[in-house]
């Protein structure tokens, strides 16, 4: 079995992959016996002349040399080891975002019905909130597009990008695709789910775990851990107190208040995230612009971009970009301002966004353990309004570049709505001073990007920043050994898909010792 990559084939000719890589390695047709697609991404570097690009597993009746592009298949091993002995057959998870459900999924696998308690409210009662936020201003604290059955990314693009491919990446996805997810998430370098799409899996899931004698928790906040010799002795939630054998903390990055308890009773150190504004355009300007006048966009989707700049030893980059798609209020603390891209599976939006972010650390922010954390926290309390709540501040691009408010009013997708401010005061100097330079940059490789831009503040919530020290082979804490942080808010995944293998991985490690 080969593994071949770089299989081009243009997007106005129909798919053959046989007939493609037949012409790719010069060999007949007839010696090729079987293909699996393993990767398929769209090459748009020349625009009008967009190219499919395919990572191909392939059975060939041929003796090929081996090259950079053309290698023998290695079959992805499993690592992860039943090494977690507990005999509770109903183990506890604190949240229900992709970490918690799949580190469910796993503990199903091994013959446990966990327990999952969830802050928030499970979809139904959950998008009601979401929707009067949007609508009024109205902000549930414990139930809103942070917070809740599914996580913060139930309120997003539905992206299931990852940059790790493993056997249990796999294993992740045939469940994504049993719960309703289309086949071709296997092997698209851009898999997209739309919020749509992935709340529907996310109810197929939770019905799942309910048959097989799971219970779900809503409304239920974890308030306090109660260690003893080093093991979590009890846990108070929604002001009932709990003994279980084991904690599996699958938080997300978003509820500073349990890591404000947490940092008082196990490792937690700060790390490096990226801050920065949403940048909006007419989707019209982006096709045209990335992808040319000429592409057909029924084959090939609204465009989508990935940019990226250096300055004064940082990255500046997009981020969680959302063709077709909408800017969205996603705070869970009163009084703050933070925004997030979403799309529908139908990308039909007219309008494209995405974060532009420059990389901080603890030269911005300082050493302590949580000052990553404050410092999120201050710039989106910075840009909120007691006369417009929850309105989001904006400014042109082009504004933004010469520190100029306008005192317009533009269109934008945000809602509860946006009051026009110079955004240049929401972040230190250097940081203001990078995210010029790489727009600089971007506008030399896209014409017209700073133009046709507007800026919505703010984007703080990239990834975690905090990371929880576990070890790599049970997935405990340092310091307690019967709790488990998984998924994007422990600092060890980002993003839907990856969150969701790491919550896998964890939930395989358990076996129970009385079987």
């Amino acid at each position: 079995m080969y593994l071949i990559r770089n299989v081009l084939i243009s997007l106005t000719e129909e798919i053959d992959l046989t007939k493609a890589l037949a012409k790719k390695l010069n060999i007949p047709q007839r010696n090729i016996r079987k293909i699996i697609p393993l990767r398929k991404s769209l090459d748009a570097r020349k625009k009008n002349k967009l190219k499919y690009n395919f990572t191909l597993k392939a059975e060939i009746d041929f003796n090929l040399k081996y090259n950079h592009e053309v290698q023998k298949y290695k079959k992805p091993q499993e690592y992860i080891q039943s090494i977690n002995k507990i005999t509770d057959a109903h183990p506890f998870i604190i949240g229900s975002g992709p970490a918690g459900l799949f580190a469910a999924l796993a503990l199903v696998e091994k013959g446990f019905q966990p327990f999952i308690f969830e802050r928030g409210d499970k979809i139904e009662n959950r998008i009601k909130k979401v929707s009067e936020f949007w609508d009024n201003g109205t902000l549930d604290p414990e139930s809103n597009a942070q917070f809740g059955e599914g996580g913060a990314g139930t309120f997003s693009d539905g992206k299931l990008t990852t940059r790790k491919n493993d056997v249990y990446t796999d294993r992740v996805a045939e469940y994504l695709i049993k719960f309703g997810a289309d086949q071709n998430i296997t092997y698209e370098a851009l898999p997209h789910l739309g919020t749509d799409g992935l709340r529907k899996i996310i109810l197929n899931i939770r019905n799942f775990l309910q048959q097989k004698n799971c219970k779900f928790y809503w409304n239920n906040k974890l308030e306090n851990i109660v260690v003893e010799k080093n093991k979590v002795r009890s846990v108070l939630i929604k002001k009932e107190i709990y003994s279980p054998e084991i904690v599996i903390l699958a938080l997300g990055n978003s509820p500073r208040d349990t890591i404000e308890i947490l940092s008082e009773i196990i490792h937690i150190e700060n790390k490096p995230f990226a801050v920065g504004f949403r940048i909006e355009h007419k989707q019209d300007y982006l096709n045209d612009t990335f992808y040319g006048s000429q592409t057909d966009l029924n084959i090939s989707g609204p465009a989508t971009y990935r940019l990226t700049a250096q300055a004064d030893n940082r990255g500046i980059y997009s981020f969680c970009m959302c063709p077709g798609g909408f800017v969205i209020g996603t705070a869970s603390e009163e009084n703050s301002v933070v925004t997030n891209g979403m799309s529908f599976a139908n990308r039909e939006s007219k309008f494209g966004n995405s974060a532009v972010v420059v990389t901080v650390n603890d030269r911005d922010y300082g050493k302590h353990r949580l000052a990553g954390l404050d410092f999120q926290r201050k710039i989106e309390k910075q840009c909120f309004t007691s006369s417009h709540p929850y309105f989001a501040p904006t400014q042109p691009a082009a504004n933004f570049m010469k520190s100029l408010a306008s005192g317009k009013r533009y269109e934008t997708s945000y809602r509860p709505g946006t009051y026009d401010f110079d955004l240049n005061s929401i972040y230190p100097d250097d940081i203001t001073n990078a995210l010029k330079i790489g727009l600089k940059t971007f506008d030399k490789r896209a014409a017209g990007f700073i133009e046709n831009g507007i800026f919505i503040a703010a984007e703080t919530r990239t990834s975690s920043p905090v990371s929880i020290i576990r070890d790599h082979r049970t997935y405990s804490t340092k310091n307690v050994i019967n709790l488990f942080p998984v998924g994007e808010g422990s600092g060890h995944a980002g993003g839907i898909m990856s969150s969701a293998v790491d919550g896998y991985k964890c939930g395989l490690t358990f076996y129970n010792s009385e079987k």
